[in-house]
Formats: structure tokens, C-alpha cells, sequence
């Protein structure tokens, strides 16, 4: 089937707004095996639109139109050969239509079996090419080619996919077991969840399940580490707080820790006696620590940060440093995503120094 997208509003086509609709849509068809062969962006002069329309007609079995639309409408006609689906630009709105009403259509309308299903798993540590590289051949395993992988980048994680089509979902889940299990066993501790899991709500789960309580050091970060956590349904029994600073002075002065402990240069030391202090401080049973001391110097693609990371419970304290480039947002995000999955390994009795793609030495 042949599927386009058009787009439509001045403001899309002049670049005041960024059109998150048209990447969210292509992404979501294509999670259920739906390829979009065009996209086209349109103003909202009338004789411009009608003339798109007159060409997806023409070339496409089905298009789906997006903006211009009030918040809640949407319909659909046959235009020529092709089936248009017109969609609000409120992005919930959008979301919710082509779920429950656009996607379960296009699949009747292209012959496709009457059930699939997508399978996810999330992962950090690992660059797209290699995750591609270890899971080669895993598709072979149902040979009649109804179950297919992808991959979704966001950095810092990937997401990997498996779309499978059957009869009916018993079906699927016989065709999915084998190719789940060896995914799992050759991603092996760089899963951090599937499906609808976050890394962070796994954090949060793994203390609750041990009635355990989190106390956080962020520098660099914006507090980001806490944002992460903060908020989610439960964190309330277990978040007790989270300490942001930019001098390792405040540290030392809010920590009550001799400040010429900390000063100079920062190493996994440094950070030991950090997340150490904060634990005692707060009572809490874990702590983490993410201290960063990134390069001088404006912004740029060379652009590096050294990560010092502890963890300390009442059963001691692990600790890692790491190097991570790519400009301040790459070094910022990646020092999160690293704090919070070590975390998570530590939770799960996992390595916690295992290296990842994003580091250099």
C-alpha cells in the first residue's frame, strides 16, 4: 500500500512550528508495517491544497491529511482511487484518531492479517549499528517472514522492534517467543525495559520492591536525574532528595564534607565520599552521585564532559568514571541516561562498569 502524508498550515510550511505531527505518524505506521512512500507540506492557499490533493489522488492508495482541522473533528472520503483521512493538527487529538481509527483501517484496507502486534525493548549502551550487528539473522528465526525488526533512535537510547502479524494474537505470541528470548539473550544487561517501560520508572520500582528510599547529587545536570524520578506515581515513599550545584564547594558546604576533600580535581573518590555524605545526610539507602567536569570553552562538536558516578548503600559503595563528547546537551543527556542505568544495574545486581559505545578513554 502506498501511503502519504500531507501536512498543511503556512505556519508548518514557513518553519514557526516544528512539525512533530509528521514524524510521530511516519514512525507509528511504521511500527505496524506501514511504509510512507511521500510527504508533502502545504500552505493554506486554497488552490495549492487542491492541487496536492489532485496528485496523492492520483498516486497514492491512501493519504492522510493533517491541520485545519478544528480539536476534535475528522473524517474520510475517496478522492479519485485514493482513501484521504483528514486529521486535526492538536497533536492528543491527532494521536488518539490514528491509533483507534486511522491505523486498524489502514490494515483492513491493505489485506493485512487480522492481529499484529509490537513488541519493544529499550536499551542504553549501545550505538544503532551495533545493536543491528547483534541481532543479525534473529528475523530468520520465523521463517515466514511475519515478524520483521526495527530499530527507533533517541538518543541516548534505542529502541528496538519486533512487528509480528497472525491470525489472532495466540498465534502471534507463539511466533514472538523465540525471537523475544534470543533478543533478550544477546542484548543481554543493556535492556533496561520493554514496551511502556522507562528507565526511570524501573529505578523506581526496583527501590520500592525493597521499601528502599533515594537521595541524589546532581552537578552539570540541571537536575535532570530528579526531574526524571521526582514526579512518578509512588516516588513520594521513595525520593527523599535531591542536592544540585555547579561548585564542589556548595557540595562540601551543604554535605558538611572538609572542603579540600572535593577540591581540584574531581575523581571516583571525589564522588564516593559525595554520595557516602549525602546517604548519611538523609537517611536514605541509596544514594547516587553524577559530578561532571566538562572542557572549557564555547560550545562545539568535540565538546567533552568526565562523568565521576557513585552508588552507596549499606552494602558499600560502587563507583565509575567516563568520558563522553558530542557539545554540552550530548554530555548533559548522556551523564543522566548513564547515572540512572547504573542505578538500575546496581538495583538488579548487574555490572555497573560495563562499557558503552558513548564513552572514549
Amino acid at each position: 500500500m502506498r501511503i502519504e502524508i500531507i501536512c498543511t498550515g503556512d505556519e508548518v510550511l514557513t518553519g514557526k512550528i516544528v512539525n512533530t505531527n509528521f514524524s510521530y505518524m511516519t514512525q507509528k505506521l511504521e511500527d505496524f508495517g506501514l511504509s510512507v512512500s511521500w510527504g508533502t507540506t502545504v500552505g493554506d492557499d486554497r488552490e495549492e491544497l487542491l492541487a496536492a490533493f489532485r496528485l496523492s489522488s492520483e498516486r497514492a492508495d491512501a493519504v492522510i491529511v493533517n491541520g485545519g482541522l478544528g480539536p476534535t473533528c475528522g473524517f474520510a472520503l475517496d478522492i479519485g482511487k485514493a482513501r484521504f483521512f483528514f486529521t486535526p493538527g492538536v497533536p492528543r487529538e491527532l494521536r488518539r484518531m490514528l491509533e483507534e481509527q486511522i491505523i486498524p483501517r489502514l490494515l483492513a484496507r491493505g489485506g493485512a492479517p487480522s492481529a499484529i502486534h509490537l513488541k519493544r525493548f529499550h536499551s542504553y549502551g549501545l550505538g544503532e549499528s551495533h545493536v543491528d550487528q547483534l541481532l543479525t539473522g534473529v528475523e530468520d528465526l520465523i521463517p515466514d517472514g511475519s515478524v520483521k525488526l526495527g530499530f527507533r533512535t533517541h538518543y541516548p537510547q534505542i529502541e528496538t522492534k519486533l512487528t509480528a502479524r497472525g491470525a489472532d494474537m495466540n498465534e502471534i505470541r507463539q511466533k514472538l517467543a523465540p525471537v523475544e528470548a534470543e533478543v533478550r539473550k544477546r542484548l543481554g544487561s543493556f535492556i533496561l525495559g520493554e514496551d511502556d517501560q522507562t528507565l526511570e520508572g524501573v529505578v523506581l520500582d526496583a527501590l520500592a520492591a525493597r521499601e528502599g528510599s533515594l537521595a541524589v547529587v546532581e552537578t552539570f545536570t540541571a537536575g535532570q536525574i530528579a526531574a526524571r524520578i521526582a514526579h512518578l506515581p509512588g516516588a513520594e515513599k521513595v525520593f527523599r532528595r535531591g542536592l544540585v550545584a555547579r561548585d564542589p564547594a556548595e557540595l562540601a558546604a551543604t554535605l558538611g564534607l572538609d572542603g579540600s576533600l572535593i577540591s581540584g580535581e574531581m575523581s571516583r573518590k571525589t564522588a564516593e565520599r559525595v554520595t557516602q555524605a549525602m546517604r548519611r545526610e538523609t537517611r536514605a539507602s541509596h544514594a547516587l552521585a553524577v559530578l561532571i567536569e566538562v572542557d572549557d570553552g564555547p560550545d562545539r562538536i568535540d565538546f567533552g564532559g568526565s562523568i565521576h558516578l557513585a552508588i552507596a548503600s549499606e552494602e558499600g559503595v560502587e563507583s565509575r568514571r567516563s568520558r563522553i563528547y558530542g557539545g554540552r546537551d550530548w554530555v548533559r543527556l548522556g551523564a543522566v541516561e548513564l547515572g540512572l542505568d547504573c542505578l538500575r544495574r546496581y538495583l538488579q545486581c548487574l555490572p555497573v562498569t560495563e562499557r558503552t559505545d558513548f564513552e572514549r578513554v
